[in-house]
């Protein structure tokens, strides 16, 4: 059995954690802390709750975060969304809201938890390939280096570049071969909303859920009453909300809302790097659905899900890089460019990598792998192709860098690919641009 530690200063609900829990895991329990040193010797993961210290337990969970490696789960309040957040900041692995269905859901949300936690071993399996291409890299600087001849600053100038990239990889690779790295975790919101709209849940039970994160059901409300959406009658619930946007596309706003909170750095220098990484994932996900309708797929409101996914790899090694640079493991990017050349490199390895961890299905990580490598993916979907396709057109709406000699040539490569003519998709650019300024999505 897993061995749990239940940190809570109220005995009642060490009682009521206790019954939820005694049957799947070895609970040990603590009830206060003094600020002494902690072990956390033979423990599989924690549970936190905010009443635990004076300060919501955050200084708790930042001291765990800080000397040990060790999933956390927050107890979060139902009326304080931002305490959440800012776990999420600290390390906290995921949370739970408290609230009379919390026991009920606990031993699925630990489970989860730990499973997700203890799969990063599997990524062992890519530390080894990229040690492989860190040793081929190095061969091929020492190659250059002793080939080169051209004038010493020059020749200076690019080994140093390559050098500093290979010894970023080396760190990331080793820190998390030894789980040293915080992994984030897939937003516990967007699982539970999925999991309604496929058994056919009532409205009572959807918009029971979405009031568990008044962040969410607040941000919902204002895109229903965006100028996209918004009609004679405004929103003032989530019921109201659902029913103005439909079920469908409140469960795509659901998860753009929810991914936002994912898109933080421990170092302030990487959040404008990640508002403009988000913004470029909503714009991808949106061209992408577009581009699946117009090419009659099958399943749209996945392929928008995969587009939001696309680029997740960036945002996992933007927040380890982050990460590392605040313990002063390593040295920031010399550039914006080397940092962007890093990102363009390994981010399809890492973000297939990370959705498998999550446990999200093989295709939308085949996606995160393939979208800007289509000739080294074994088989190639339409649906990869639409995602392929709509993350050149977010680039061209100005979400992204867009290189017009070489990415309009690709446009039309990848929209013929899919079954459709360069003038099917010309519009869909200014679509993009009206699509993210009347429903907000440009919020910080």
């Amino acid at each position: 059995m897993n061995r749990v530690l239940i940190c809570n200063s109220q005995r009642n609900e060490l009682e009521a954690i206790q019954a939820a829990l005694r049957n799947s895991c070895t609970l040990h329990l603590m009830s206060s802390w003094d600020n002494t040193p902690l072990d956390f010797q033979g423990i599989d993961a924690i549970i936190l709750d905010v009443n635990f210290t004076q300060a919501q337990g955050l200084d708790f969970l930042m001291e765990v975060c800080s000397h040990h490696y060790i999933p956390v789960l927050l107890i979060s309040p139902p009326d304080d969304p931002q305490c959440a957040i800012e776990a999420r900041r600290i390390g906290a692995f995921n949370y739970c809201v408290k609230t009379e269905r919390l026991y009920s859901v606990l031993e699925m949300a630990v489970r989860e938890m730990i499973f997700a936690y203890n799969d990063q071993q599997e990524l062992k399996h890519t530390i080894m390939a990229l040690k492989a291409r860190v040793a081929i890299l190095e061969g091929q600087l020492k190659e250059k280096t002793a080939q080169t001849s051209a004038s010493p600053v020059t020749a200076k100038a690019k080994p140093d570049n390559q050098q500093q990239r290979a010894s970023m990889l080396q760190e990331i690779a080793k820190r998390l071969n030894n789980g040293e790295i915080n992994l984030p975790s897939f937003p516990n919101i967007s699982y539970e909303l999925e999991e309604l709209v496929r058994k056919d849940a009532g409205m009572d039970e959807i918009t029971a859920l979405l009031r568990k994160d008044m962040v969410i059901s607040a941000k919902l409300i204002s895109v229903a009453n965006s100028p996209r959406y918004g009609g004679l009658r405004p929103s003032h619930t989530a019921e109201q909300a659902i029913n103005v946007l439909g079920l469908n596309t409140s469960k795509e706003f659901v998860d753009i809302i929810a991914n936002r909170a994912l898109y933080m750095a421990r170092n302030p220098k990487y959040q404008e790097i990640l508002k403009d990484l988000w913004r470029h994932g909503v714009a991808c996900a949106h061209a992408s659905y577009l581009i699946a309708q117009l090419a009659k797929l099958s399943r749209p409101r996945e392929v928008f899900f995969m587009g939001l996914m696309h680029d997740i790899g960036k945002l996992f090694l933007i927040q380890v890089i982050s990460e590392l640079q605040t313990r002063n493991v390593i040295d920031p990017p010399p550039s914006k460019k080397s940092l962007d050349d890093f990102l363009e490199k390994y981010h399809g390895l890492f973000g297939r990598k990370l959705l498998e961890i999550w446990k999200l299905p093989s295709e939308i990580a085949v996606v995160a792998q393939f979208h800007e490598a289509l000739g080294q993916a074994t088989t190639v979907t339409r649906e990869l192709l639409a995602v392929a396709l709509g993350n050149l057109l977010a680039k061209r709406a100005g979400y992204g860098t867009y290189n017009v000699k070489k990415d309009d040539a690709e446009v039309e490569r990848t929209a013929k690919s899919i079954g459709l003519d360069v003038a099917h998709v010309q519009e869909i650019p200014k679509e993009l641009i009206v699509f993210m300024e009347e429903t907000g999505l440009s919020f910080d």
